[in-house]
């Protein structure tokens, strides 16, 4: 969660849809970032004069996102948040919890995103799930912006996939891994002495590999890679709601929907 934050959050590349459907919102409304990570979207979404509630399976991403920076030269522009605006980054609402299971109560937020959240569930039921989730907690008239990876790329785009389920690598430098169960120094009194730290970790974290040529710890993600209509095929299967705007940017897919009054 650390290098996540480090190396893919603090570049601040918001998808330009999503930042757009934010600005869109009538000011003072309420939104629930559905798998909001380290919290990138907050400052999109205070400086469009809207409030968020953050939610996240990750309590290490959550953790950065409270009282991360909001200025300065090293906060990336689409994380800057206007003085006016900057208390509430100092404590932002977050809480722990299932894309498909989430804390809030029935028609609560005026919008809700989930972004680059449905690509990691594994069955249709699953995906279905999260939707109903993200319909039950907005009002009527209320709009979701759902974004996930697409099966077809763009020619530039450095990932190509080979089938729509896969295991994409994440690198990780040891320095950003927390101490797991056994400590490197445990782990040398069982015969890991001559190792490396990152292959040390990759034997004790289950499931990583180690990458002997980069010195790193291999960790495999899941991801279920959509196809054109996909989403709105989901969508037309959970009731209370009607697609108003679906379309492709960046490698993604995305809908919009609007919760029936």
């Amino acid at each position: 969660a650390t290098q996540w934050h480090h190396t893919r959050g603090k570049r601040g590349v918001l998808w330009p849809g999503a930042t757009q459907f934010l600005q869109r919102l009538p000011t003072g409304s309420l939104v629930a970032d559905v798998g909001c990570g380290d919290g990138k979207y907050f400052p999109a979404i205070w400086e469009a004069g809207s409030y968020v509630i953050g939610s996240d399976i990750s309590f290490p991403l959550l953790k950065t996102a409270l009282g991360a920076p909001s200025s300065g030269t090293a906060v990336p522009e689409s994380r800057q948040v206007n003085q006016s605006r900057r208390h509430l980054a100092n404590r932002p609402s977050v809480a722990v919890a299932d894309c498909m299971n989430v804390p809030l109560r029935a028609s609560c937020c005026d919008a809700a995103i989930c972004i680059a959240v449905m690509h990691h569930l594994s069955t249709e039921a699953r995906r279905i799930r999260c939707i109903e989730e993200l319909v039950r907690i907005v009002k009527p008239g209320g709009t979701i912006n759902i974004q996930a990876w697409a099966m077809e790329q763009d020619e530039k785009s450095k990932r190509k996939f080979a089938a729509p389920d896969v295991f994409v690598p994440f690198n990780a430098q040891p320095k950003y891994l927390q101490e797991v169960e056994k400590s490197v120094a445990q782990l040398n009194d069982e015969g890991g002495e001559g190792k490396s730290v990152a292959e040390m970790y990759s034997e004790a974290y289950e499931g990583a590999e180690f990458n002997e040529r980069n010195g790193l710890v291999v960790f495999k993600r899941y991801c279920h890679m959509y196809r054109k209509g996909e989403l709105e095929s989901l969508a037309s299967r959970v009731p209370g709601t009607m697609v108003s705007t679906s379309g492709y940017e960046s490698g993604n897919y995305f809908i919009i929907l609007e919760v029936e009054k």
